[in-house]
């Protein structure tokens, strides 16, 4: 366990809260008293920063702001102090088509953010997309590579059944570059989500950027995941954290597991459990 804790960095769905849903209480309960003590407060997400990720704060009712967040699995870092959102390492409009066009004779969806959640473009409406238009007011357009080609990005989102992963995976295999990498970030019974990225990105990358903006050594960072898009976040942090509902190649490396689910308050309780109760 850390002697001194100054930051810590969480993951979204999964991890602090359910996809869409608020933060459970104990864990919202630990992250107020944390953050009186004077511990800085971030999220770590694969979504684009924009006005729904940084105002979460105010959504879960927290009391206090983020001070930092990292977007696009580390491709982009909020800093509360001077309210810039910083880019890096953007997917070129040419990366975009070459992977939009192998991916689009297959049963997918992709997607690619223009502008944060208020101009998307993808590859056809389907129910997701239809349910994120509606949560977030986003201006959605339809079209092919041609079109997803036309912008640089931060990520090509892709949506895809369970029962077709192996098939996908094969493709994307065969289609193998240096110039972008894969990573699954996202799965349940019914929903697979992988994403493609440049390789030098990664949420740790981002991490080490607001730890040296800050002058605050990692050796007193704390973070929390559960799939493979956090576990540069958890390698980077001097104690990384998976949640008992995360993946085996996150609990892998992970310093720690909890031993309750996000259903069940894990950060929460693993905060009140080991850290303000440790002896």
């Amino acid at each position: 366990m850390l002697e001194k804790l100054s930051v810590i960095a969480a993951d979204i769905d999964g991890t602090l809260a359910m996809k869409g849903g608020d933060l459970m209480p104990k864990t919202r309960a630990a992250l107020q008293r944390l953050h009186r003590e004077g511990v800085k407060f971030g999220v770590a997400s694969g979504r684009p920063l924009d006005r729904r990720i940084i105002d979460k704060a105010k959504d879960w009712s927290l009391g206090f702001p983020f001070d930092f967040a990292i977007g696009m699995n580390g491709g982009e870092l909020y800093d509360r102090e001077t309210g810039e959102i910083e880019k890096i390492y953007q997917l070129s409009k040419e990366d975009v088509f070459e992977i939009v066009s192998f991916l689009a004779p297959l049963d997918v969806n992709c997607i690619i953010y223009i502008n944060g959640y208020d101009d998307i473009a993808a590859l056809r409406m389907d129910a997701f997309m239809i349910d994120s238009q509606k949560r977030n007011n986003s201006h959605v357009r339809i079209g092919g590579p041609e079109l997803l080609g036309s912008y640089d990005t931060g990520k090509v989102e892709v949506h895809l059944k369970p029962k077709d992963e192996e098939e996908i995976m094969k493709v994307v295999e065969a289609h193998a570059s240096d110039r972008y990498s894969c990573i699954k970030t996202f799965a349940r019974e019914d929903h697979i989500t992988i994403e493609f990225i440049d390789p030098r990105v990664n949420k740790g990358m981002a991490l080490r950027k607001y730890s040296e903006l800050k002058n605050i050594p990692l050796s007193e960072f704390m973070a929390f995941g559960d799939m493979e898009n956090d576990l540069e976040l958890l390698k980077t942090a001097a104690w990384g954290v998976c949640l008992k509902n995360g993946s085996d190649a996150v609990k892998e490396i992970a310093q720690a597991v909890t031993e309750y689910d996000v259903y069940n308050d894990g950060v929460g309780n693993y905060l009140e459990t080991y850290w303000f109760d440790r002896k």
